[in-house]
């Protein structure tokens, strides 16, 4: 008799642990974000000096931060709990955003590219998930 083959592991999304470690991602970018938006406003530094590029990784890392808290507040399903989390922090920070363009009377930037920063943030998360992994001796 053939075995059959075993049916993949269920992947679930703990919303608790998402919404809280969104929360810690957008608690730790906004305020980069405005500092980065405040020196590049005020000319203090162009877009194309290695502060601003510095400021955009310090960014990144707080969606890695995000995806850390998620892989520790989830039993199960790490990596995409951490992903989701810093995904969520991006959308949350973008609609902040662009609520905030729609009161000053400027032009929202195009959705896609909240999608693709969700998407770039998520591979941050995914890799603090990863951290907590290997830290912490979990294999799920």
């Amino acid at each position: 008799m053939i075995d059959p083959e075993p049916t993949p592991a269920r992947i679930t999304l703990y919303w608790s642990a998402i919404w809280r470690a969104a929360i810690t991602t957008v608690t730790f970018a906004v305020p980069l974000s405005l500092l980065q938006k405040w020196l590049v406003e005020s000319d203090r530094v162009a877009g194309d000096e290695a502060v601003n590029f510095l400021l955009n990784l310090a960014i990144m890392f707080c969606g890695a931060l995000g995806g850390y808290a998620a892989a520790k507040l989830a039993p199960t399903s790490r990596l995409q709990n951490g992903a989701a989390a810093a995904a969520l922090g991006a959308i949350v920070i973008q609609v902040a955003g662009a609520i905030r363009h729609t009161i000053i009377g400027r032009d929202i930037s195009s959705p896609i590219s909240w999608i693709f920063l969700a998407l770039l943030l998520s591979i941050f998360g995914m890799f603090g998930a990863w951290v907590f992994g290997k830290t912490n001796g979990s294999t799920t």
